[in-house]
């Protein structure tokens, strides 16, 4: 036997670090703030049903309708802290909980990264776990980009602005970067809502093609972090029509056309209070390129490209068991 290995220490894995909410989801303050929130798609409904019912009312509707679509987001102090207070509602509706598998790894991460956090499912809400107002997160600039589609809705803009989220279009997400904000996204988008069947216990992730943001990563010499959250199944119910045509349409606008309900079978309300858990990977450490050209640049955005997939799809497999998932089968499209 030799003494040498037998000596030998074993890397020590880090330790994770769990930040949770109570799950308080018949909390009345906590339900008001999530139909704030994601009960903001249906009151813009209940809107127009109103403007279509009754004559007389129609054209006050749209007219204050129109002008909430055009005039300048939120940025009030007041109202910036009535979204704080919709995020807090929400984490103890979801009983929100955030692990970090080597929180000592995410400290080191001091002038802005990227962040993406799968699957998608029908709405993308486990994005407000990296909020700044519920600290569950090292990041104290975090921002959640989703599809550019909600900031053009009355009613959903402001909600959505007011909860400090952000068009995920490239030059918004260059422009937080460049900010040195730490940037919350969901890779698969609306590419995973068209994979889902309600009959399929797999669980879809959109990523093969998914190389744009690996590119100003590199470019901006951000780190990437891999995330991925449990809980979602189950949270709506849906009909979704299996149409090439509305395929075409969802990725045109960044949203499929479905029908869903949710609590109380509520069609577009709040989604049921299942308990929501993000787990956090470590981050990928990317080194920004100076020089090389354009093929040197192509390369590197297939290697690094190819880890985070490896690093995504891992960290489902090593936490699925233990948060409700055991036997999930994820597959990478």
């Amino acid at each position: 036997k030799n003494p040498y290995y037998s000596r030998m220490a074993l890397p020590k894995k880090p330790t994770p670090s769990v930040v949770s909410y109570p799950h308080r989801p018949n909390s009345p303050g906590a339900i008001l703030a999530v139909i704030l929130w994601l009960g903001s798609m249906w009151l813009l409904t209940m809107s127009l049903l109103f403007a279509l019912i009754f004559a007389t009312l129609r054209p006050y509707i749209l007219t204050i309708l129109l002008i909430l679509s055009i005039i300048p987001l939120p940025s009030h102090p007041l109202l910036m802290k009535a979204g704080e207070y919709i995020m807090l509602g929400a984490a103890h509706y979801f009983g929100i909980t955030l692990i970090a598998t080597d929180p000592a790894s995410l400290k080191s991460v001091t002038s802005g990264s990227i962040t993406t956090l799968e699957p998608h499912d029908l709405l993308p809400y486990p994005l407000f776990a990296f909020t700044p107002t519920l600290k569950t997160s090292p990041f104290k600039n975090g921002c959640g980009l989703m599809t550019g589609i909600v900031f053009r809705l009355p009613i959903v803009r402001q909600i959505y602005t007011m909860c400090r989220a952000g068009d995920v279009g490239k030059s918004n997400f260059t422009r937080s970067l460049e900010e040195g904000k730490d940037v919350v996204f969901i890779p698969g988008g609306v590419q995973e809502v068209l994979l889902l069947k309600p009959d399929d216990d797999k669980v879809y992730l959109y990523l093969n093609k998914r190389k744009g943001f690996i590119k100003l990563a590199l470019t901006h010499g951000k780190p990437i972090i891999p995330c991925v959250a449990f809980g979602l199944d189950g949270s709506y119910g849906y009909w979704k029509p299996e149409s090439a045509f509305l395929t075409r349409v969802a990725r045109a606008i960044g949203f499929t056309p479905l029908v869903f309900w949710g609590r109380w079978g509520v069609p577009l309300f709040i989604p049921r209070p299942k308990k929501i858990t993000v787990v956090v990977g470590k981050p990928l450490r990317v080194d920004k390129i100076k020089q090389g050209g354009e093929e040197h640049l192509k390369e590197r955005v297939e290697e690094v490209h190819a880890e985070w997939v490896k690093e995504m799809k891992g960290l489902w497999n090593e936490w699925r068991d233990e948060l409700g998932y055991k036997g999930r089968e994820v597959v990478v499209v």
